[in-house]
């Protein structure tokens, strides 16, 4: 068997798409034999600008063929993504028609990764499986109705339709949200088959150090790992949560994104001293910070589409052993209460429950068995590996 994996961010790539698209391609890759070869079409990174790592432009290994792409830097705004992705698409599917695989896979959680698997699959006459990391359609129409209603109608309706298109026309389809069905039944795409492997916890993050004394802290260090964009919204929780804490409390955020300077200018503004910006770092150097964390932050806008979502960040953070402090809403907020009992949450953007949460968070009970049981349930190896088992079954079948 010949299968093409479209993923945008693969390894060394620092990001959610990045680690997934690693983990589930080892997984294929122990269940393929020596004779078959798994085709892995991606970038090189490129997803923080502030973190340049150098891969090589086709690497082997053992079944596995990695294809890297170099597209052009973008700073994380709408254009230069675009651009980049334009890029990106139309190399990689010229790239799969000479491969002329037998089977598809791409895991999207923009629009066009998914487009280009189904737009490869009919050219080649293949079929071909999707991974959704996020709903595209939902997502930027509710960005863009934040500024001008009738722009986020007419983008949701565009990007509807051709959702539906790829969607109906897939062998296959995996969800990362349980949140995510209800969106597409809502829009005439029958879901009844498809299935649901979240992200889950690395090796990395598996039987970590317990956390220090919280109350023992004289400066207690909240930290937040990851993107810094729209979405997360930082820059209208942490200066105002920060300023309310004073100096007994020291954010520390660590990452890159297109509102970075919104946050640092917020800072600024206000004057402040507790919040330090770091730049991405490699996850050795990561899990050097998460050793030092008393409270783990997150944060998404309240926009409808983050009512869906289930952050691969919760897993990430829920296998640390540490309070966990969220502003989130609707299903990650769900599984959260369910899920991991030393976790406090508040109303996205509000400042008064973060401060709340964040001075609460010391009383949070840790049981190391709770941990424990949530490492075994959500352990990305075995996620993946039952995905694996799901997708090649599809292939076969197809």
């Amino acid at each position: 068997m010949n299968i093409v994996f479209f993923t945008f961010y693969y390894s060394p790539d620092l990001c959610a798409g990045s680690f997934r698209a690693t983990a589930l391609v080892e997984a294929l890759s122990k269940k393929l034999s020596d004779d078959d070869y798994l085709h892995v079409i991606t970038t090189h990174p490129n997803r923080y600008a502030a973190h340049s790592v150098e891969a090589e432009d086709v690497e082997v290994n053992g079944n596995i063929v990695v294809h890297r792409i170099a597209v052009p830097k973008h700073q994380g705004g709408m254009i230069s993504q675009s651009r980049t992705f334009f890029v990106y698409v139309l190399s990689a599917a010229k790239l799969c028609y000479k491969l002329k695989p037998d089977f598809l896979i791409g895991t999207t959680s923009r629009l066009m990764t998914g487009v280009l698997t189904w737009f490869s699959a009919r050219i080649i006459k293949r079929n071909y499986y999707v991974d959704l990391r996020d709903i595209f359609s939902e997502t930027i129409s509710d960005l863009f109705a934040r500024k001008n209603k009738t722009l986020g109608y007419i983008t949701k309706k565009i990007f509807s339709a051709v959702e539906k298109r790829f969607f109906n026309g897939a062998a296959g389809v995996n969800v990362v949200s349980e949140g995510f069905p209800e969106y597409f039944q809502d829009n005439s795409i029958d879901t009844s088959s498809w299935s649901f492997y979240p992200n889950g916890v690395d090796k990395e993050f598996i039987n970590f150090p317990p956390a220090k004394d919280i109350l023992s802290q004289k400066v207690k260090t909240i930290l937040y790992a990851g993107n810094i964009g729209n979405g997360q919204g930082l820059e209208t929780i942490i200066p105002s949560a920060a300023k309310r804490l004073g100096s007994g409390y020291r954010f520390v955020v660590v990452g890159d994104g297109g509102t970075k300077s919104l946050l640092k200018m917020a800072i600024e503004r206000d004057g402040l001293t507790n919040v330090e910006l770091l730049p991405p770092v490699s996850r050795v150097k990561l899990i050097e910070y998460y050793k030092k964390a008393d409270i783990l932050f997150l944060h998404l806008n309240d926009i409808p589409a983050f009512r869906r979502v289930l952050p691969s960040k919760i897993f990430e953070y829920a296998a640390l052993g540490r309070p966990i402090v969220a502003g989130l809403n609707g299903y990650s907020a769900k599984f959260i209460s369910t899920s991991i009992p030393y976790a406090c949450l508040f109303e996205p953007g509000d400042s008064n429950g973060a401060e709340s949460c964040i001075r609460n968070a010391a009383n949070l009970k840790i049981s190391g068995k709770v941990v424990s049981n949530f490492v075994d349930t959500f352990s990305r190896f075995s996620i993946m590996d039952k995905m694996a088992d799901n997708i090649l079954q599809v292939a076969v079948r197809s």
